[in-house]
């Protein structure tokens, strides 16, 4: 919010309530006591009879009978200011946005229109954004269904925070109230979502937004990706210029950082032979070996497609191998993934290869991300749905639930 619309919304909420203090004022517009006594101070230089009283009937308010005068705004300042309200796709700021204009006794410039509905989709997004608004204004609990990264669909109950718009989409920043932690949910993968009917008063503060979704630090992968000359237009579409080098053949090389789950291998798919993943060797691996699947469910079209189980180190069995039935079989103390050969082992301190975790977990001597043993549960579950066909989320779980205390690292 620019300090111009800021200053504005503090003038419409005096005339509406008449009083206010510094402390309320700063908790709707989400800045400190200290910021609000210096917009008065501004507000009283440019005209606005706006003043503070001290003692406990005192505050911020407005002389009375004042109405806003648009001597108070500069040219450049009412641009600004009407241009914000353009950007805001609700009915509020449509709203705000024609007083604004019969008052300055000027149009907004056309210039700019925000929509958030997809392609050949209907105003059901622009809805949902409205609701997600109100939510975090209004500090409701939202309860909603979100579809996460591997498939499954789950009741999140959340204290919405803020909306922040990154990369090509909205975000929804919340905590998480049955993970007891900030959460990231895309608004397109947020299905049904409705108040709960409880109002929370809780002080949110939620970090600066990262990736997608709720994906833990420890299963982030660093890329190098060359792209043909091709597809340069979806290069520079969705990638920051900074991690762009183009090469003298015309090639386009890429190094970045992604989460790596199911949504990594279908996005990179999702260019066709048009992309080459450089590194990591198991992305790329990986990659070939999905391939390989989809060529065999194209080419014989009778077989059904399933995700190489060889892809995250699976058993196809219906039980997961634990310590007493396979005894000469090692497995990642961390996260439960069998050790076979081939798989990426982690790494100590001195740089020799770790004899108790994999690659993803351990590296250096120290575990890659902070996490609990519920919330490794928890990013294991649709892997391990995902290659046993027929298992439940449910089984899944309490499966993990008596194999990974065993475990070295989850042991008490």
């Amino acid at each position: 919010m620019s300090v111009v619309t800021r200053q504005f919304r503090m003038v419409y909420l005096l005339l509406e309530k008449g009083r206010m203090t510094a402390g309320e004022l700063a908790e709707k517009l989400e800045v400190s006591p200290r910021t609000i006594l210096r917009d008065v101070d501004a507000l009283s230089a440019a005209g606005v009879p706006v003043y503070t009283t001290q003692g406990g009937g005192g505050g911020v308010a407005l002389l009375p009978g004042h109405v806003l005068d648009r001597a108070a705004f500069t040219d450049e300042e009412q641009r600004q200011l009407l241009t914000a309200l353009q950007s805001l796709p609700n009915q509020e700021g449509e709203q705000a946005l024609t007083k604004l204009s019969a008052l300055f006794r000027r149009g907004p410039e056309d210039w700019l229109q925000v929509n958030l509905s997809r392609w050949s989709a209907g105003p059901a997004d622009n809805a949902k954004f409205r609701l997600l608004k109100q939510a975090v204004l209004e500090r409701q609990t939202l309860s909603f269904g979100y579809a996460g990264s591997y498939g499954s669909t789950r009741a999140r109950r959340v204290l919405p925070a803020r909306l922040v718009f990154k990369g090509q989409g909205w975000y929804l920043q919340a905590f998480d109230l049955e993970r007891e932690d900030y959460r990231t949910f895309r608004l397109s993968r947020i299905l049904s979502p409705a108040f709960t009917g409880e109002v929370f008063h809780r002080r949110l503060e939620p970090p600066d937004i990262d990736f997608p979704g709720d994906i833990p630090p420890l299963f982030r992968v660093e890329v190098r990706l060359r792209f043909a000359p091709c597809m340069a237009y979806r290069v520079y579409d969705e990638f920051d210029q900074g991690c762009v080098a183009r090469q003298d053949d015309g090639s386009l090389l890429v190094e970045t950082v992604f989460p790596e789950d199911q949504w990594l291998y279908g996005y990179l798919l999702s260019f066709g032979a048009g992309v080459e993943v450089l590194s990591p060797d198991t992305l790329r691996k990986r990659l070939a070996l999905l391939g390989q699947e989809i060529f065999r469910a194209h080419s014989e079209p009778d077989i059904p497609c399933q995700v190489p189980d060889a892809m995250m180190g699976l058993s196809k069995t219906k039980e997961v191998p634990t310590m007493e039935n396979c005894k000469d079989m090692k497995f990642c103390q961390s996260c439960g993934m069998p050790l076979t050969p081939g798989v990426e082992l982690g790494t100590e301190a001195d740089g020799s290869p770790s004899a108790d975790y994999c690659g993803y977990c351990y590296k250096d001597g120290k575990f890659a991300g902070e996490m609990t043993m519920e919330e490794m549960i928890d990013f294991c579950t649709p892997m391990m749905v995902q290659g046993n066909p027929g298992m439940t989320e449910e089984q899944a779980k309490a499966q993990m639930h008596q194999f990974f205390p065993m475990l070295k690292r989850w042991k008490k």
